[in-house]
């Protein structure tokens, strides 16, 4: 581990990069960060410039994308919910002109030792440029991140070539025990690695039928703002009752879960604390799409939209969790009623991560809403929280040196300022504002879904290190009068993204392409249609 990397003259750029991949000691944490729009990976000059940005009026669905190497975590902590990097300009990289054509040896080699734990020798076969772009503990934590992702790694395929950035670059398949990745790695000569990447690709789940629904674009129209959303319609959900036509051309029959008007349950979503788009894109992972595909192939609409802070301007000042998540997510609410093929006496209202922690307050804002789920949602003050999401980033790759446990006291300071109201409403705390902070540490969430005349879906992952399952689950059923009345499900082997893994839980994960699991959305489903 480099010693102060960020004393150094590209000290900004490393912050930047690391608040890209997620690995910041704010990294992702809290809350759900969201993917940078790039495909920015350490390359053989290991050089970074700027790329262009989401704009005010983003795309419906970016393009999915792998964030760059960097390294773990040792500047100054910027106490943040979540790394988001969608508001500026997000590094990428470009092959040099000096680029050498693919040696499956060397990438083969490489790979080899990656597999075999032996980062020290994979990290020496790195070039002096790529060596200082990505430090031998941020290779690990990469390795590291595919086995949480994708389990243990069974076999290396042979080697392939591919392109990229108009280069040849070698292509290494890896097999691992619940999934499988390539390795795109750039030779220099001399049997040096000059580029390497973790390349990811989004991909539909397996339970998803896409027969089995249509889906139509809406605009929202809260004050202040236009929302692009997204509607999900099961087939044969009509508002009259009868057929409708299937996304595949067909005719579909009505499903099991149309009332006798053809209406069917419908459910809003609602994102972590990025600056989400409405797939809640992060790296090559959509999971808020795999959610609304997998409920609507189940019976259940599905409505869900950008972010406030993802499709406008938003002054940092203004970003109250009312401003920003409450007061849209209500009135998604509403405009998902007014669909004709939804039946308004069955919605209900579904959160992620911080977007779980306001689901009372948004069901009780509405007053209509028959059911609120939340999905990996804290229930403690995040103040209390992030400290020790804070230490897992830095521990997870040993003990921790003076300098880190001083990181450690300086987050907990900060929390305790935000706590005190000293913050000031515009002052940044990491790429969050001090109203972020302060009006969350006024709203107890518990206390809020103890008042909902309403039913409770609460789901949580084993492996989520971001929100641990306990306390969490424990601080909502034992906050609850009657939690008996309420769902409570646990996913042991899934992470904060609710897709399955191995252990440890890392950041890194995010940036290997995978599925929020199928349990999960059945689950959703059955309690959705039980409402």
């Amino acid at each position: 581990m480099q010693s102060d990397p960020d004393a150094s003259p590209d000290a900004s750029r490393r912050r930047l990069l690391r608040a890209v991949a997620g690995l910041s000691v704010a990294g992702g944490l809290a809350g759900c960060n969201s993917g940078d729009g790039t495909d920015g990976s350490a390359t053989a000059d290991g050089s970074a410039t700027p790329s262009s940005t989401p704009s005010v009026t983003p795309s419906p669905t970016p393009e999915p994308t792998t964030a760059p190497p960097t390294d773990p975590p040792t500047a100054t902590p910027s106490p943040t919910p979540s790394a988001t990097a969608t508001s500026s300009p997000s590094p990428s990289v470009t092959a040099t002109a000096t680029a050498t054509p693919a040696e499956p040896a060397v990438a083969r080699e490489l790979v080899a030792h990656l597999r075999a734990g032996e980062f020290d020798a994979a990290h020496a076969m790195f070039t002096d440029r790529l060596g200082s772009a990505v430090t031998r503990p941020a290779l690990e934590r990469y390795w590291l991140g595919l086995r949480a992702q994708h389990g243990t790694v069974e076999s290396i395929g042979p080697v392939g070539t591919t392109t990229r950035q108009g280069s040849e670059v070698a292509l290494v398949p890896v097999e691992c025990a619940q999934g499988s990745a390539g390795v795109e790695v750039a030779a220099a000569g001399g049997g040096r690695v000059g580029g390497l990447w973790f390349p990811g690709e989004y991909s539909p789940p397996e339970y998803v039928d896409d027969s089995a629904f249509t889906e139509r674009t809406l605009t929202l129209e809260p004050e202040g703002c236009s929302l692009p959303a997204t509607l999900t319609v099961p087939a044969g959900a009509s508002g009259g009752g009868g057929t409708a036509t299937a996304s595949d051309g067909g005719t579909a029959t009505a499903s099991g879960n149309t009332t006798d008007s053809g209406t069917v349950p419908g459910v809003v979503l609602v994102h972590g604390s990025g600056a989400h788009d409405r797939d809640e894109t992060i790296g090559p992972n959509r999971p808020l799409r795999d959610v609304a595909h997998g409920l609507a192939t189940r019976g259940v609409a599905v409505l869900r939209y950008e972010k406030r802070t993802y499709a406008c301007d938003v002054a940092r000042a203004e970003w109250a969790i009312d401003d920003i998540i409450v007061d849209d997510a209500v009135h998604a609410l509403g405009a998902l009623r007014d669909q004709p093929e939804v039946d308004a006496e069955r919605t209900a209202v579904a959160g992620h991560s911080v977007g779980a922690a306001c689901a009372p307050r948004i069901a009780e804002r509405d007053g209509q809403v028959a059911g609120a789920a939340v999905l990996a949602g804290n229930a403690r003050p995040f103040t209390e929280v992030y400290p020790e999401q804070v230490r897992h980033v830095l521990e997870v790759q040993g003990g921790l040196s003076d300098r880190e446990e001083q990181q450690l006291a300086t987050v907990t300071q900060l929390m305790a300022a935000v706590e005190d109201g000293s913050i000031a409403d515009d002052r940044p705390v990491g790429p969050l504002p001090g109203i972020w902070w302060k009006t969350f540490s006024e709203y107890d969430q518990i206390a809020t879904a103890d008042r909902l005349d309403a039913d409770l879906f609460v789901a949580h992952g084993g492996r989520d290190f971001q929100i641990p399952i306990d306390p969490a689950m424990s601080g909502w059923r034992d906050g609850l009068d009657d939690a008996d009345a309420h769902r409570f499900e646990r996913y042991p082997d899934c992470s904060h993204l609710f897709q399955p893994g191995t252990e440890p839980s890392l950041t890194t994960e995010y940036v290997f392409a995978d599925n929020v699991a199928q349990e999960l959305v059945a689950d959703l489903a059955d309690w959705t249609t039980g409402l």
